[in-house]
């Protein structure tokens, strides 16, 4: 079973992680659908990201508690990084970090692409949904399924960790993030309510709801 499937940044491989106790990594040829690499990663891998750079695939093995670190030129595993319990996706960040969400350690690991390392553990007190960065407000939003909620934070004045900064309702089973590129407007999935909240991201408030379809899991804005 895969988890997702994800472009390289380049477009021309298909990269798609396979949920097994042996967990693995399969890269496709994206024209020829030939299968190029099988990469060995941890147990039950499920989300795979790349860097804001591209340099580096991201899996999160969700029984092991691990992120591999996957060079993406030589397909080869140049780290394994531990992080909470049962972490999901290490979401990208245009900050030069990745941010992964652990839904039974109810916290955010905050990695640092350079070194590859944790610099930060977010104590969140629920599970989160997934952890998304805005790089133009300089904001991190974790959707809060389970109470129909997005919580965000901020930098403190030492630029150095992220402090919580408030929280706000958006609708049940709060999910997805996506901004927009100038980073002024929020979209959030809320699986449970099957709608999609538009947010206000200078005043975190709901603008409009949108009713859509049953469970929106995620959403990719067209400009």
């Amino acid at each position: 079973m895969n988890h997702n499937t994800i472009y390289s940044p380049n477009g021309l491989e298909i990269w798609v992680p396979q949920m097994d106790m042996n967990g693995k990594v399969l890269v496709y040829d994206a024209l020829t659908y030939t299968l190029k690499n099988t990469i060995g990663v941890g147990m039950m891998p499920a989300e795979l990201t790349f860097s804001s750079d591209g340099t580096k695939a991201y899996v999160a093995n969700g029984d092991d508690n691990t992120v591999s670190v996957i060079n993406s030129t030589t397909k080869q595993v140049t780290a394994t990084v531990a992080v909470g319990l049962n972490p999901v996706g290490a979401w990208t960040g245009s900050d030069a970090r990745m941010y992964v969400d652990n839904e039974d350690g109810q916290s955010i690991s905050v990695i640092n692409v350079a070194t590859d390392a944790v610099d930060q553990t977010i104590d969140l007190g629920f599970m989160p949904g997934i952890a998304s960065h805005n790089g133009n407000k300089k904001e991190l939003w974790v959707s809060d399924p389970v109470n129909a909620k997005v919580h965000y934070w901020t930098w403190d004045q030492t630029m150095m960790m992220w402090m919580h900064g408030g929280v706000f309702i958006t609708g049940a089973g709060a999910h997805a993030i996506t901004f927009t590129a100038d980073g002024n407007t929020a979209y959030v999935t809320n699986q449970t309510a099957n709608t999609v909240s538009v947010v206000n991201v200078s005043n975190h408030t709901v603008s409009k709801t949108i009713n859509v379809g049953r469970k929106p899991n995620g959403l990719v804005l067209k400009m």
